[in-house]
């Protein structure tokens, strides 16, 4: 169990939205287009069917200028209250035959969001470290996104 645990990764942020905006920030592919992804990474195209077995696909450019492909399939959606997808990086050794899952947990917090983030079952400490980076990044800009 402590390799499953170093081998996850859990952020919790305080968004200043209620729980269904945050939601819908993460479900509707035109908010979603807005503010997902690390602050370095440009977005390509966005696919994102949020309905239980819809499709997630994550097209984009890293800071290092590679073209990147993220898939997963939506696995449970609770309006306001939890989405969970699964994530698999395209073209990565390291994620040939490996699958990870995203929880986004949203608790009502006096009109604003407690957002609960876990990402687990990464393959590698590094993959961890570099995710963790990575989902900070991009939960700053969900905070931006509200703070318009």
């Amino acid at each position: 169990m402590a390799q499953a645990e170093k081998l996850s990764l859990e952020i919790k942020r305080l968004i200043k939205a209620q729980p269904d905006r945050v939601y819908a920030a993460w479900t509707d592919p035109a908010q979603l287009k807005q503010w997902f992804g690390p602050e370095n990474v440009q977005t390509r195209q966005l696919v994102a069917d949020a309905r239980v077995g819809g499709k997630f696909r994550w097209d984009l450019i890293n800071s290092e200028g590679e073209t990147m492909t993220c898939r997963g399939e939506y696995r449970e959606l609770q309006p306001g209250k939890k989405i969970v997808f699964t994530w698999q990086w395209e073209d990565d050794e390291a994620w040939e035959n490996h699958s990870s899952i995203i929880t986004v947990e949203l608790y009502d917090r006096d009109g604003d969001t407690e957002l609960r983030l876990i990402h687990e079952h990464l393959p590698s400490e590094e993959s961890r470290d570099g995710h963790t980076r990575g989902w900070e990044s991009a939960l700053d800009k969900l905070e931006k996104f509200f703070g318009k």
